[in-house]
């Protein structure tokens, strides 16, 4: 219906009909007219309690309120804002409005103030804001990303559903490509930890080459090492030797890969709810015609894809390199150059990097050194009130080149003693560093 004019004629037309025929019922009167059965009765009431009818009859009623809220005076607002400051410093915690009602409540027992306390935690809210004990949240500003050329970064991270008890949790390695929002790589299992999820990036490698950077959250089996310092873990180490910067997002901020995030949401709440996988077989179908759905029939609405499935806003990508067959083991060495490391001297005069312990005396036992990173010199430089006391061969490096295929193993190996490192923390004091 067009406008109150519109309204007026509808219920003149029902004036009319009540007057040509009164012996209807409401319900007929409602069919005749195409309205609603409860607009008939409401009208009809009024039509006939008119004592005379006049267009102001059939005119809507105002819905503005009739009288205006009351005011609160300002007295009640000074003592909403004293019992603000007097209840946080009584429960050692703000008052909320909550609180401050309830102490309202108990100031009326003890007191007849000659004017109305509020009564409503959203009025207290408002006076709070008046009297600035409470500020408006800032205003979050959103900057747009700054994308990054085809397959230059990619975005890697897990996630998993459950199937149900008898075959527990399906997890799953999903690789995008920040440029593109292409989907790059993806396989599930039943799990992954360390070792497998080390092996996972290395297929990644073998069968779609390496980008410039790669970008994951801390997530224990990436970027766990022996020592939570920042020391280079199995995973970080590999990309430094390829040639590929590990860019570590910060604790807590999954926005630091939206596209990998994104995808996986796509993948769990689109895909595999609708196939809704009972086996790991299921699973693993499902999973296999997904890269396809999404690179190809999906339209990504990504900056860079404009509304357009990924293949179609990218058909040609630029060619990566392939993983080469030797490598430099100890060229992550100079990605730590000039760092510096934080260590309690033990009682017996050692202290430890990564799982290797170095000895620095027990003249030193109880005291906080720092080991200095000299990667031309392949040292430690262990320092002591700025003073230098000691240096030390770094251990675990392996010298010359090596077969891409043995430095996997050797760090496949030192992931699964990462594993069982936090699992005997785990037994010894509850907790996984």
């Amino acid at each position: 219906m067009d406008g109150e004019d519109g309204w007026i004629l509808e219920r003149i037309k029902l004036y009319e009909l009540m007057k040509q025929h009164p012996e209807w019922s409401l319900r007929r009167y409602a069919r005749e007219l195409r309205h609603d059965l409860q607009w008939v009765r409401r009208w009809a009431a009024r039509i006939r309690a008119a004592p005379a009818l006049t267009l102001d009859v059939f005119r809507s009623y105002s819905r503005a309120p009739h009288h205006a809220p009351p005011r609160i005076h300002e007295e009640a607002k000074k003592i909403v804002g004293a019992l603000r400051q007097e209840l946080s410093e009584q429960f050692h915690r703000r008052a909320g409005a909550k609180t401050i009602l309830y102490g309202l409540r108990q100031y009326a027992q003890k007191h007849v103030p000659p004017f109305a306390l509020p009564k409503a935690c959203s009025t207290i809210t408002r006076i709070l804001h008046e009297l600035g004990w409470i500020t408006a949240p800032r205003p979050v500003m959103h900057e747009p990303l700054d994308l990054p050329p085809p397959m230059e970064e990619w975005e890697m991270d897990f996630g998993e559903i459950y199937l149900g008890e008898e075959e527990g949790v399906f997890e799953f390695f999903v690789v995008v490509d920040r440029g593109t929002s292409r989907l790059v790589y993806l396989e599930g299992g039943s799990g992954y930890n360390a070792e497998t999820a080390l092996e996972a990036v290395s297929r990644l490698f073998a069968v779609c080459g390496l980008p410039k950077r790669l970008r994951f959250d801390r997530d224990v089996r990436l970027w766990g090492a022996w020592s939570r310092d920042g020391y280079p873990s199995p995973l970080v180490r590999l990309l430094r030797v390829l040639g590929i910067e590990p860019i570590v997002c910060p604790p807590h901020r999954p926005d630091k890969k939206p596209f990998v995030e994104r995808c996986i949401g796509t993948l769990k709440y689109e895909w595999l709810a609708r196939i809704a996988p009972q086996t790991l077989g299921a699973a693993l179908d499902g999973l296999a015609l997904f890269p396809a759905y999404y690179n190809e029939t999906r339209p990504n609405q990504g900056r860079a894809c404009d509304n357009q499935p990924p293949a179609v806003a990218f058909p040609q990508l630029p060619t990566l390199s392939s993983v080469p067959g030797t490598v430099d083991p100890d060229r992550w060495l100079s990605a730590i150059h000039q760092r510096v490391y934080h260590r309690w001297v033990n009682s017996n005069g050692t202290v430890q990097v990564d799982r290797h312990v170095y000895r620095i005396g027990t003249e030193y036992a109880k005291q906080r050194v720092l080991l200095h990173v000299d990667a031309q010199q392949r040292i430690f430089r262990a320092i002591l009130d700025g003073r230098i006391v000691k240096e030390l061969p770094i251990q675990g490096l392996l010298g010359d080149r090596l077969d891409v295929d043995v430095y996997l193993t050797v760090l496949r190996a030192e992931a699964r003693t990462i594993a069982a490192h936090h699992r005997l923390l785990w037994e010894q004091r509850g907790t996984v560093l």
